[in-house]
């Protein structure tokens, strides 16, 4: 038998790297709002939604006095129109929570050829079993900001070595610098980023495994005469080789930070096994 593929959305970066309501003009409904209209898309790129599945992604409730969250979606609905990513012939203003919005996808403005990231369905549901509903949206973010700079690696490169070094697929940026472009906390990122590293449990009892892996570093100290300079830890995605994708990555730090060796608690660090 055929192995199943994974279905998957590619996520434009360029509303990923960045803080989109300064940037755009639109709220982070534009998430889930991007990614459900992609996931419920048919082969003639048409889509249906509706308001309520999108701020089920939230935990809110609908009331008779709507949220404003159901305000936010409507706008980021009136981007995508403006833009050319979709097209909607119903009357925004009078969608309810369950009418089902039918959506006219514009491949060639919705769909990102180059510079996008992957969020598979199991990324995504990993995400959905996060205990508090309100913090979705953060692990959201910060999944895919992070995974933005992880990259990919083209077949060339991987099928060689030396070329796969040079680029390892790991993002080493620090938290300060991602809380600045996401406009969020740093303190907010570090429990996001606590959840993508720790295995999920389910409430029947199931184990899911994480998303991402952390690997301290500790630091470096190319000037014995100045104190050493603490650097970003490595984070890779949790899959098969990822240890080599660490080491690939320790290698360049050094490379980048001119230095021979990480100093952590205990002694030094070389920069390979």
């Amino acid at each position: 038998m055929k192995e199943k593929k994974e279905y998957f959305t590619r996520f434009p970066n360029q509303y990923i790297q960045c803080n989109i309501k300064k940037q755009f003009g639109i709220s982070r409904k534009f998430y889930i709002t991007y990614i459900l209209i992609d996931r419920y898309r048919s082969y003639e790129d048409f889509s249906w939604v509706t308001i309520r599945k999108i701020l089920n992604f939230y935990g809110y409730k609908t009331t008779k006095n709507k949220p404003k969250a159901v305000y936010e979606i409507l706008d980021v609905f009136e981007y995508m129109i403006n833009n050319k990513m979709i097209e909607v012939k119903q009357d925004l203003d009078s969608l309810t929570y369950d009418t089902g919005i039918e959506i006219k996808i514009i491949p060639e403005n919705f769909d990102c050829p180059d510079k996008f990231t992957k969020l598979t369905s199991s990324q995504f549901n990993t995400i959905m079993m996060a205990d508090s509903s309100l913090n979705k949206e953060n692990i959201l973010m910060a999944f895919l900001y992070i995974n933005s700079y992880i990259g990919c690696r083209s077949q060339i490169e991987s099928s060689n070595g030396k070329d796969s070094c040079n680029n390892p697929e790991a993002f080493w940026r620090s938290i300060e610098h991602m809380a600045k472009e996401l406009s969020m906390s740093k303190e907010t990122i570090n429990q996001c980023i606590h959840y993508l590293i720790t295995p999920t449990k389910t409430k029947d009892g199931k184990c899911f495994k994480p998303l991402l892996i952390k690997q301290e570093v500790g630091s470096i100290q190319p000037d014995l005469k100045k104190p050493p300079q603490k650097v970003s830890n490595i984070y890779v995605l949790n899959k098969e080789g990822y240890q080599q994708e660490i080491e690939c990555t320790l290698c360049k730090m050094l490379e980048v930070y001119g230095a021979k060796n990480f100093i952590i608690s205990g002694g030094e660090r070389n920069k390979t096994k």
